[in-house]
């Protein structure tokens, strides 16, 4: 989301790049494994370089997806198909928790009935140039997740770290047996299926997450809102809501506040303005609603500390927006929202009555009408003063 962003295709490109890469190295590791076996007769090295040769076929179905991810909105999908490196990362979590699983139940297996590992140079050997050639595909995904912002990276690299563990564990179990002469095999592969099982589930937190629609993380927010702040005729932003459809597909939702005195056509034009820089600026979709604010209004200032103050004496977790005065001969009406800063067990009726309660208090001439947000869901609207 900074200024400088590569293109959507650029993007894309990127990520073919690092794809091909990874290819690469799995191909690379699994052919020197095929060779290795074949040179010493060993069919269980053979048969490990053939799984590292199918993990080419799982990052060429990366590259596809980062192929259909980059599609245009079509009738079917008029989002786009960027949830698809979230679907993608969701497949690959769970493929990491299978292996995770997987060595918890060869483990508990070792452990009851521990069986010599048969040491050679050979073993050594490979299960060395495997722990090498995985770290280094976990640092190509990495730095991939890093340019490219795409947890479907993270998540490829993330098997990778998987498969360095476990490798690392037989490792370790067979150089312990070779020289101490005791079997821990089967406890290696449970710590490092701990870490495993972790590292997957981590993922796939992440991957669900976004499939369902989480909220970005908060800098993000306040990135954003910290912009439209700044933009002249800007006096508010409050409901800002980020639509996540898969990287660089996003769209923005925000009440902005505007002097209660421009016309309908004036306010329109400052909403398209800000709508655009937000497109120039992050890369976003926006849609705004504009709500009027009595800038010019002398006593507003005195509204807002009286009801501040109300807040204060209710002891309510509340924090309040979107405030709006209008007076007429007997009567001030008073329009706001509030949200919450802690748990709070009273209804929304109950915080009404509370709040109109402390303000008639303050002048019999108040009157209040509110609408209480809970998690960007607006309810009912009370004390509709102004009908």
């Amino acid at each position: 989301m900074k200024n400088g962003i590569f293109s959507m295709q650029s993007r894309q490109h990127k990520a073919y790049a690092f794809c091909l890469a990874g290819m690469a190295v799995d191909a690379a590791l699994g052919l020197t494994k095929i060779f290795m076996g074949w040179q010493s007769g060993s069919i269980a090295v053979m048969g490990d370089g053939f799984n590292n040769v199918t993990d080419v076929g799982s990052t060429f179905l990366l590259l596809l997806t980062f192929f259909y991810a980059a599609k245009p909105s079509d009738k079917e999908h008029p989002f786009g198909h960027g949830r698809l490196e979230y679907l993608n990362s969701t497949v690959m979590a769970a493929a990491v928790l299978y292996v995770g699983i997987t060595l918890v139940i060869d483990s508990i297996q070792k452990i009851m009935n521990p069986e010599p590992i048969a040491f050679s140079p050979l073993l050594v050997a490979v299960l060395v140039v495997g722990i090498a050639g995985k770290f280094l595909l976990s640092l190509i995904y990495r730095q991939a997740q890093k340019v490219t912002g795409s947890e479907a990276f993270s998540a490829y690299g993330a098997d990778s770290v998987s498969d360095v563990l476990s490798t690392a564990g037989v490792l370790a179990a067979v150089l312990a047996e070779k020289f101490t002469g005791y079997h821990i095999d089967g406890w290696m592969g449970i710590l490092m299926a701990a870490a495993i099982l972790y590292t997957g589930y981590s993922i796939l937190k992440n991957a669900v997450n976004s499939l369902i629609g989480a909220s970005p993380d908060d800098a993000v927010y306040q990135e954003v809102e910290a912009f439209m702040l700044k933009i002249p005729g800007i006096y508010g932003v409050h409901d800002l809501i980020i639509h996540d459809y898969g990287p660089e597909n996003q769209f923005l939702s925000a009440h902005v506040e505007m002097d209660s005195r421009m016309n309908l056509v004036d306010s329109h034009e400052l909403a398209e303005q800000v709508m655009e820089k937000i497109k120039e600026r992050f890369h976003i979709q926006a849609v705004l609603h504009v709500d009027p604010k009595a800038v010019s209004n002398p006593r507003e200032q005195q509204y807002m500390h009286e009801l501040e103050a109300a807040i204060y004496r209710s002891n309510l977790p509340l924090a309040y927006h979107d405030f709006f005065v209008e007076e007429t001969a007997n009567d001030v009406h008073m329009s706001f929202e509030v949200s919450f800063t802690g748990k709070c067990r009273k209804s929304d009726q109950e915080i009404y009555d509370v709040l109109s309660r402390e303000m008639r208090q303050v002048n019999p001439k108040y009157h209040i009408d509110i609408m209480v947000d809970r998690n960007f869901i607006s309810g009912k609207r009370y004390g509709l003063s102004m009908q």
